[in-house]
């Protein structure tokens, strides 16, 4: 993508990434600049989605979900992510690494919360106003896409969802064994989603600004 001249082609309005560090790489060198933005869900509810999104492709076997918070569950996967430390131990020196970058880098939006996070991207981004280009699939424009179109479909985006599997919804108590095991092994991600959830009510004089 950055020997195609992604960033500076103005192709894209958005480029979807777990990888921040190399999406950061495909503006260097460009006059253009890009703003991360993301959608965060809390790191145990995301551990059980995991969970079953695995047990539903066979790759689990029989395992429950107590087994797998005490083997194969993910450690503090966002952290590591933004600090681009994969493996080893982590430090709280890590987590300040990645809330310096949710500080001062990224918009944050809430899954608990997405037609309301959908609707400030749109209103900072200003997607709300302007008329979009649709494709045929080749790259090749078919349509504008009216503002209230977005709309609409940006409400039935955050009702229904995209890739959502269905597997059981009991709800899993904090108090449970099996919550505080997938909260232990991910302390981090836990401070962090935190953080980033203190930001998004901060944010909210940004995104009210950014709309007017």
């Amino acid at each position: 993508a950055k020997d195609l001249g992604l960033a500076s082609s103005g192709v894209a309005d958005v480029i979807l990434t777990r990888y921040l560090y190399h999406a950061a790489d495909l503006f260097e060198n460009t006059a253009r600049t890009g703003r991360c933005f993301t959608v965060l869900r809390h790191p145990v509810e995301r551990a059980v989605a995991m969970f079953h999104t695995l047990r539903t492709k066979g790759k689990l076997g029989n395992m429950t979900l107590e087994e797998y918070a005490d083997s194969e569950a993910e450690d503090n996967w966002m952290t590591r992510m933004i600090t681009n430390q994969m493996e080893g131990a982590l430090t709280h020196k890590h987590f300040d690494v990645a809330r310096e970058v949710f500080g001062r880098k990224c918009l944050v939006g809430l899954t608990s919360k997405m037609d309301e996070s959908i609707h400030r991207f749109a209103r900072f981004f200003k997607w709300d106003i302007d008329e979009s280009i649709r494709s045929d699939g080749g790259g090749r424009p078919k349509a504008t896409q009216k503002p209230e179109e977005k709309h609409s479909c940006s409400k039935k985006l955050a009702e229904d969802g995209v890739n959502v599997h269905n597997y059981p919804q009991k709800a899993l108590s904090k108090d449970s064994t099996v919550w505080k095991k997938l909260a232990r092994r991910n302390k981090y991600d836990i401070e962090l989603y935190e953080y980033a959830e203190a930001m998004y009510y901060q944010q909210h004089v940004v995104y009210e600004q950014a709309g007017r």
